[in-house]
């Protein structure tokens, strides 16, 4: 995957639901070969995240524990706020990162300088999502992320038939969208139902938000729904995909098991690529034979603008 953009991008990364992050409770991580503690106060709050082995004499962080709102070094006891200074004077500042949490999810932000989660696509106050789990590929998030954006593949192994020539636009240095109109191809009862209730078509947005984000849209009708996605690159060359799964409308039971039967419908249709993304060894296109072909190397000369961690 030389030259096709950087192996870990700067970019907020999904790393677990956050109601597992309960008020006092601490947690370890390794994103991407960088070792963090996530962290929440005894009174609750916002999630702190950090550099996971403390500045003062390396002691791994896991092994703390949270007391008000410091976290204590298993080691020594010293304590350090959510800013990363250390108490009772201490010279010391322990490395801390940008974490939030949107959607009921955690987010942490790789890179040196945080940019604002690049969700404003979504109207927060106008979702319903749900946690949908993660999988791990043993490809990189490269041909993850074209592979989601690659409209022939839509149609040929998602049983979708593409009723207009879908549409690639660059947003801005950081995102990436396709859209598209497709029509299922009747082989089953499921494709029957959708397509008396999308007479129009199924309307989709993909986004790639900073490369290893991605966030894909549909509209059924009436009914919208959405999949949040956050690839993680492992050290192996791999990728770990985590996911929301959400609805549009304010929450409610309706919209709440309407989520989560979202975030079923997505490992379901995730469950096609497995097979096909076996042994993969993924390249971009040398020649636009297709406009598929040409889409994809749009998506590429993308990722290569993107900055790494």
């Amino acid at each position: 995957m030389i030259g096709l953009g950087p192996e870990l991008p700067r970019n907020w990364y999904l790393i677990g639901p956050a109601s597992l992050l309960k008020a006092g409770r601490l947690v370890s991580h390794n994103l991407a070969g960088q070792a963090i503690v996530v962290w929440r106060g005894e009174s609750g709050g916002l999630p702190v995240a950090m550099a996971a082995h403390c500045a003062h004499m390396g002691c791994h962080l896991a092994s703390g524990s949270v007391r008000g709102d410091h976290l204590r070094c298993g080691l020594h006891h010293r304590e350090i706020g959510p800013d990363g200074i250390f108490a009772r004077g201490s010279a010391l500042r322990q490395r801390t990162y940008p974490a939030c949490e949107l959607l009921g999810g955690l987010f942490v932000y790789l890179g040196p300088e945080a940019e604002p989660p690049p969700l404003s696509v979504l109207s927060i106050d106008d979702c319903t999502a749900s946690y949908a789990g993660q999988h791990h590929f043993p490809v990189p998030w490269q041909a993850l992320v074209a592979n989601g954006f690659d409209a022939e593949h839509l149609a040929a192994v998602h049983d979708r038939e593409l009723a207009e020539p879908p549409v690639l636009e660059e947003h801005s240095r950081r995102e990436m969208q396709l859209r598209y109109v497709t029509r299922p191809k009747l082989r089953g009862l499921a494709d029957r139902v959708i397509a008396l209730l999308a007479k129009d078509g199924i309307h989709g947005s993909i986004r790639a938000l900073g490369g290893t984000m991605m966030l894909v849209e549909s509209r059924i009708g009436k009914r919208e729904s959405f999949i949040l996605l956050s690839f993680l690159p492992d050290s192996a060359g791999g990728t770990l995909i985590r996911g929301l799964a959400g609805v549009r409308g304010v929450p409610g039971p309706k919209n709440r098991l309407l989520a989560r039967i979202a975030g079923h419908l997505f490992r379901a249709f995730l469950k096609k690529d497995l097979d096909v993304l076996d042994r993969l060894e993924w390249h971009e296109p040398a020649h636009a034979e297709t406009l598929g072909d040409a889409l994809t190397q749009q998506l590429c000369a993308h990722f290569r603008s993107l900055d790494s961690v």
